[in-house]
């Protein structure tokens, strides 16, 4: 019986090669994001590929939207082994601490941690021993920078909750792992000035770094990139 992988936060960059990843090992694919036309052409050219995918719109910020679209895509694909969650950037952009609030705040922790956590417990009851929830953040989880202080925060809270998960469940043959990205995902897009000098990282080792934690769940976290450049930036 062929394993299916839910993709939330699924896009042209991580959502896409972890699709293809999983995909090329027998994987049917649950594409979820907001964007249905996008989805659809994701589907369309997996399905070239000789991967099984459809899209589900759902966004992350609509937690019972989000919910109804993860039980569409187990009642349609079967209960789903492997749970990559993967936000984008913030919307707010980037936010120092000084100019940090409650309400900025709060949208970078209801997509980074509360939309992760509405997943994760509509997926686990029916997920069948050997399966992973897996998550995909930032290096400043584990290496603050005060210019990120937004999605860092939250992205720190992401980082304790797959720890906190992958303790619980590990007794029972369920793995929950977190990749951290140490720089930016280079899919041939034009970067200002201001990110001429950030590391430039392929979204296919970003998804064999998810393959990873699947195939061999012996750690919880992982820093794909240069996680020591972004070490010595924090001073730690």
């Amino acid at each position: 019986m062929s394993k299916a992988i839910a993709i939330v936060g699924a896009g042209p960059g991580v959502g896409q090669a972890v699709a293809e990843r999983f995909g090329r090992e027998g994987f049917k694919v649950a594409l979820l994001a907001r964007n249905a036309e996008r989805l659809e052409t994701m589907a369309q050219g997996l399905a070239n590929k000789g991967i099984e995918a459809k899209g589900f719109v759902a966004d992350m910020l609509d937690r019972p939207g989000l919910v109804s679209a993860l039980k569409a895509a187990a009642a349609e694909l079967g209960p789903i082994d492997v749970l990559v969650y993967s936000p984008s950037g913030s919307a707010d952009g980037l936010i120092t601490p000084r100019q940090l609030t409650a309400e900025i705040e709060q949208r970078s922790l209801d997509v980074a941690v509360l939309g992760a956590i509405a997943a994760v417990n509509t997926l686990l009851p029916t997920m069948p021993k050997g399966g992973a929830l897996l998550f995909t953040t930032a290096v400043t989880a584990q290496y603050p920078l005060a210019f990120t202080a937004n999605f860092g925060v939250a992205a720190g809270a992401a980082l304790n909750y797959a720890h906190v998960l992958n303790q619980d469940l590990k007794a029972d043959g369920i793995h929950a792992g977190i990749v951290s990205i140490a720089g930016i995902v280079d899919m041939g897009q034009e970067f200002p000035d201001s990110m001429q000098a950030m590391p430039k990282l392929l979204a296919s080792d970003v998804a064999e770094a998810h393959w990873q934690h699947y195939k061999n769940p012996t750690v919880a976290e992982t820093i794909v990139g240069p996680g020591d450049m972004f070490k010595a930036m924090a001073g730690l």
